[in-house]
């Protein structure tokens, strides 16, 4: 009897380690993700925040949001653009200096940042890909959150980028919002 036990029990156990692996590989990746430094400092980043374009892309364009926490009222927020094209189109270029701009309801609101220059880099052999941060106030994403409609202008050396958010960029921008923008 003890014998037929066991083996029911291995038995459950082997179910129960497959269910939890396939409900592990059924979730879905944080929209946003924590990290701690060994300073202490946390840092909330809402990436993977990819923004449509109408018709075939010539490049891809994602506008992320973080906010690095310091402590109580200490936080700084950030918007960072990715960027990725095929080699033959080429990096954007992203100078220093006001290169993004989004348009919130009619607003125009102007970020700069320190460009994209030391964030430049192949990706894989036929890609490359680059980055450029902007520095942002709590105010701002609030309003950019609280918009109807939000366009997107990236403004760099080799062109001028523009993207609309859509449902699902302003559902995920309003959570990162209330979440740690508030």
């Amino acid at each position: 009897m003890d014998w037929f036990r066991k083996v029911k029990m291995k038995k459950y156990f082997v179910r129960f380690a497959v269910l939890l692996f396939v409900a592990g590989c059924a979730m879905q990746a944080p929209e946003v993700s924590t990290h701690y430094d060994p300073i202490g400092n946390r840092t909330d980043l809402m990436s993977e925040n990819l923004l449509d374009t109408p018709g075939p892309p010539r490049e891809m364009v994602w506008l992320n949001a973080s906010r690095i926490w310091k402590g109580f009222d200490k936080s700084s927020y950030y918007l960072e653009v990715e960027y990725m094209a095929r080699n033959e189109v080429g990096f954007l270029e992203i100078p220093p200096g006001e290169a993004l701009t989004i348009i919130a309801d009619g607003e125009a609101m102007k970020f700069a940042g320190d460009g994209s220059m030391n964030l430049r880099k192949p990706y894989k052999k036929e890609l490359v890909r680059e980055n450029a941060i902007f520095h942002v106030d709590k105010k701002a994403l609030q309003k950019i959150a609280a918009a109807k409609q939000v366009k997107v202008q990236i403004k760099g050396n080799k062109g001028l980028i523009e993207r609309e958010f859509a449902k699902e960029n302003t559902e995920r921008f309003r959570k990162f919002v209330s979440t740690y923008a508030q």
